[in-house]
């Protein structure tokens, strides 16, 4: 274990700025990683960005790819594609192949929803897919890291729920390159959080850090570190004691408008450096109250 953790960016904390943009940006804030979504990635341009990334030493925590779930997500709103899980999973794959380019310690993926499905289809058909996309992403030297995302605030884009279902579904999968995307924002309120995270953190392969509002406006209505009602401190030591070792990356959504509600204190108008150094302050300040 650790006393200064590994601290990345995911560049989807800073929606209007280029790949290159954030390399500069997540560099000048001191954290050491930075996560790569693919939807940065400009077409026929993939080994020039690959170069500036090698260039900036930063390494690669989370991968997000623009195909992440064998099931549709509902709505649409992140994420869109077709219906079809096969189609859904042959583009999974394409997502694996072009990501694994960038070394990340991870790519994170959904389930997607169960709507229309029995529970027996839908855990088949998710298991089924991502076992998938984890063989390919073994031969090309990188891990799946399954997300839980809660079902509150009316975006379905996991049927995965809380801490313990996500032990039971990566058993099911049943893959030694496939762990689990733990994001407090998701999990924080789930049951037992504490006794969970402990519990799996050996099989953790990242964690997404943000806050809380009480309560929240929106799915996409998220605070800085230390300004919500999340004890991250708490959440922090179960990781630590239970063995995770791994990244802690900043991801921040706050409606500007562009996903239907515009909200006046939305961080997303803030420059993104100012961002960046709060966050890097609260995180810094939490992880020193941590328990232990």
């Amino acid at each position: 274990m650790t006393n200064t953790p590994l601290y990345s960016v995911c560049p989807l904390t800073m929606p209007d700025t280029s790949f290159e943009e954030d390399l500069d940006l997540v560099l000048a804030s001191g954290a050491s990683g930075i996560g790569i979504a693919e939807g940065k990635l400009r077409p026929g341009e993939d080994e020039a960005q690959l170069a500036r990334l090698k260039t900036s030493g930063l390494k690669v925590a989370g991968g997000i790819p623009a195909n992440l779930a064998p099931l549709p997500l509902r709505p649409p709103v992140m994420y869109p594609g077709p219906d079809d899980p096969s189609v859904r999973i042959g583009l999974m794959r394409e997502s694996v192949e072009r990501l694994a380019a960038f070394k990340p310690a991870c790519i994170v993926m959904t389930t997607g929803s169960d709507a229309g499905y029995s529970k027996d289809e839908s855990w088949s058909i998710a298991a089924e897919g991502i076992r998938d996309a984890a063989r390919l992403a073994a031969d090309l030297g990188t891990r799946i890291a399954v997300e839980v995302v809660r079902g509150d605030l009316g975006f379905d884009a996991s049927f995965i729920r809380t801490l313990s279902e996500a032990g039971q579904f990566i058993d099911l999968v049943d893959e030694p390159n496939v762990g689990l995307c733990y994001d407090v924002y998701h999990v924080w309120d789930s049951p037992d959080v504490l006794h969970f995270t402990e519990q799996l953190a050996g099989r953790t392969y990242l964690v997404q850090v943000c806050d809380w509002p009480d309560p929240p406006r929106s799915l996409a209505d998220r605070r800085i570190p230390g300004e919500g009602v999340i004890d991250l401190p708490a959440i922090f030591g179960a990781l630590q004691r239970g063995g995770y070792a791994g990244w802690y990356e900043l991801e921040i959504f706050s409606d500007d408008g562009r996903w239907g509600h515009d909200f006046p204190d939305s961080l997303w108008k803030l420059r993104p450096a100012e961002l960046l150094e709060r966050s890097q302050e609260g995180f810094d300040r939490l992880w020193q109250k941590r328990s232990r």
